[in-house]
């Protein structure tokens, strides 16, 4: 079956999968995540502690407190939000109930990614899923439709699940001045869906520093090299991870030689050019 083909497949519910090998900032964690519908759930001690985090859990395994200089919480296993504490309280919502197996908590990545401020990656060969603290530098990436680690509103989704296929709005400040050319893409980090790509745009100018909302719907081909695929989750499988990457390039005209599908289409010719990036995370399910 083709890639194409198992990222519209329907899953069946509450489908275990093979646990994933995960890393945590270049440090590989000794327990998997669990893997239910393709929604990952990683050991929430290990990779808290990993970065540098409190992690205290009663006798009884059901409670974890997590502390440390940017952050708090308590989760309880069972539950299905979590109240987290930084410069604002919120209640951040999971796409699955923390659960206690293994002698281990385990807690939604999408929760981690929020609280660590992260993205997704993957060591495809190794069939390993890497969690990234984003760095902080000059070069970022906003938009002013979408918060990080946030939702994505549904205006611009795929129309069969309630959205309008309009493109994102995207912003950019804090470029290198070296910079020739930017290009801007959208994937879905999803273990399931193979890092698919939902938009790409390339040969964008260096004076440039925002792609309009349903600015696909001006471009040309010569730019747009996958046109704009509104975000469109299979079932079940829980919040996708959707990161928007802008590159700032050392060239002005980049050329890709064949369809791009998947981010490995893009990548080598992208990082062979790259002088400085930054991405935004966001999140949407069917």
């Amino acid at each position: 079956m083709s890639k194409e083909a198992i990222y519209h497949t329907a899953v069946d519910d509450l489908k275990r999968m093979p646990p994933v090998s995960l890393k945590v900032n270049g440090k590989n964690m000794t327990t998997k995540a669990i893997n239910i519908n393709t929604k990952l759930l990683v050991p929430l001690k290990e990779v808290f502690e990993s970065c540098g985090a409190m992690v205290k859990i009663n006798e009884a395994n059901t409670v974890a407190t997590v502390r440390s200089q940017d952050f708090s919480f308590e989760v309880a296993v069972g539950a299905t939000q979590v109240a987290f504490c930084n410069q604002d309280s919120t209640f951040l919502p999971l796409d699955h109930e923390i659960i206690f197996e293994n002698n281990e908590i385990f807690v939604s990545v999408r929760f981690v990614l929020t609280v660590l401020k992260a993205k997704l990656g993957s060591e495809a060969e190794a069939g390993i899923v890497t969690i990234e603290t984003l760095p902080e530098n000059d070069f970022k990436v906003t938009s002013p439709a979408i918060e990080a680690w946030g939702n994505i509103p549904h205006k611009f989704v795929q129309h069969s699940v309630g959205g309008k296929n309009i493109s994102i709005p995207i912003n950019w400040t804090g470029a290198p001045v070296s910079t020739k050319s930017f290009a801007v893409v959208i994937y879905d980090a999803h273990v399931q869906s193979e890092y698919w790509v939902h938009w790409a745009v390339i040969n964008i100018n260096a004076e440039s520093s925002e792609l309009a909302e349903n600015a696909a719907a001006s471009l040309s081909d010569y730019q747009q090299i996958k046109p704009y695929y509104g975000m469109q989750p299979a079932e079940l499988t829980g919040d996708h991870a959707y990161q928007v990457t802008v590159y700032a390039l050392d060239i002005e005209t980049i050329e890709i030689p064949h369809q791009v599908v998947f981010s490995e289409d893009l990548a080598p010719f992208l990082e062979l050019h790259t002088i400085a990036s930054g991405t935004l995370v966001s999140f949407f399910q069917s």
